[in-house]
């Protein structure tokens, strides 16, 4: 069924599971784009704390907590008079703008039925792409229901003044370096620099022409992230648990027992997100078909962190950065990593 009168969101009810899906869809309508460009950080406050021991204020991506709000009214009879006393469980699944929305829509849902935080099973979200929509403090609170999933270079996770100031830091220790060299920004993009692999400056090819070593990348990373404030009011962070997925820089054979151990930490989670799909129901592979997802470079590893995961601190300057952004790109390397895990049947 469709709920609200834009049909921007839908429920579907899994009886024999006794389990309630709501899914909030992403970015499609013009309307929806000023949403995402609504992304200032403002203070609300909530009627009750949403976790225990949590304060009732958090800052949050103004525009997702205002179309979360119109939601919310919409949900918040049905979940509290049919939904929990029959005894359903709750999972919120959303794409983009979706999962921003899925995840503030639980925050209010839990704010508003005490009864949801006694057991952090009975609500789950499931925010795919998410963009930074929460303060640290209260992203890092809705880690026990809340999942986000993090394809490779995907900008929109990204997408908050806190990357995006880390990475002119970063590129000004790139511009310093150039002119060390005599050299301007033309010249960095008609070069290679930064894009010789591991083989090439083990083998001394054009070693010179380097602008950065990868260790002296990395510390003007750690660098430039070294400088910001965590909890500066206006820095905004995905939320809740962070599943990042991302592909290896060199294709290198990797040992099935080692293979194995990385997978421990979040094999579980893509477990759990199996439980909730129907019998019938598969992670479908590369189709003919699906021109996006044929194009696509897919995830080969992931780690469980939080919004404060380096990765997702700067921007990364990559071709795949919008294609990686994909609904088509992220079934197809979670496709990839549960079929390395032998957990899912991959069509």
């Amino acid at each position: 069924s469709l709920l609200g009168a834009d049909n921007s969101s839908s429920l579907r009810k899994k009886k024999e599971k006794k389990i309630a899906v709501i899914g909030i869809k992403g970015t499609s309508t013009f309307e929806d784009l000023l949403t995402d460009m609504c992304a200032n950080s403002v203070e609300y406050t909530l009627d009750r704390p949403f976790y225990q021991g949590g304060s009732n204020k958090l800052r949050c991506h103004e525009g997702v907590y205002i179309s979360s709000q119109r939601l919310v009214a919409d949900l918040l009879p049905l979940v509290k008079n049919l939904l929990i006393p029959s005894g359903y469980k709750i999972v919120i699944v959303g794409h983009s703008l979706g999962a921003g929305c899925a995840t503030i829509v639980s925050l209010l849902l839990r704010s508003s039925i005490p009864s949801l935080q006694t057991d952090s099973d009975k609500l789950k979200v499931w925010a795919f792409a998410s963009p930074p929509v929460l303060d640290l403090t209260s992203s890092r609170g809705c880690s026990s229901f809340v999942t986000t999933i993090v394809n490779n270079c995907d900008v929109v996770p990204r997408f908050n003044i806190g990357p995006f100031v880390v990475t002119v830091r970063l590129l000004r220790a790139m511009h310093k370096r150039l002119k060390e060299r005599n050299l301007g920004m033309t010249d960095l993009l008609l070069k290679d620099w930064l894009k010789k692999s591991h083989k090439d400056l083990e083998e001394g090819d054009d070693a010179d022409e380097m602008l950065m070593s990868v260790e002296e990348y990395v510390s003007a990373i750690t660098d430039a992230i070294s400088r910001s404030d965590d909890h500066d009011p206006d820095h905004l962070y995905v939320p809740g648990k962070v599943l990042l997925l991302y592909d290896l820089w060199e294709k290198e054979q990797v040992l099935e027992d080692g293979r194995k151990e990385s997978n421990k930490d979040y094999a579980s989670i893509l477990k759990e997100w199996l439980q909730h799909l129907k019998e019938e129901d598969t992670l479908r592979s590369i189709d003919d078909d699906d021109a996006n997802a044929k194009n696509a470079t897919v995830a080969e590893e992931a780690i469980v962190s939080d919004g404060t995961c380096k990765a997702l601190r700067l921007i990364e300057f990559d071709s795949r950065l919008v294609d990686d952004h994909l609904a088509s790109s992220y079934r197809s390397s979670i496709a990839n990593i549960l079929s390395s895990m032998g957990n899912a049947t991959v069509a």
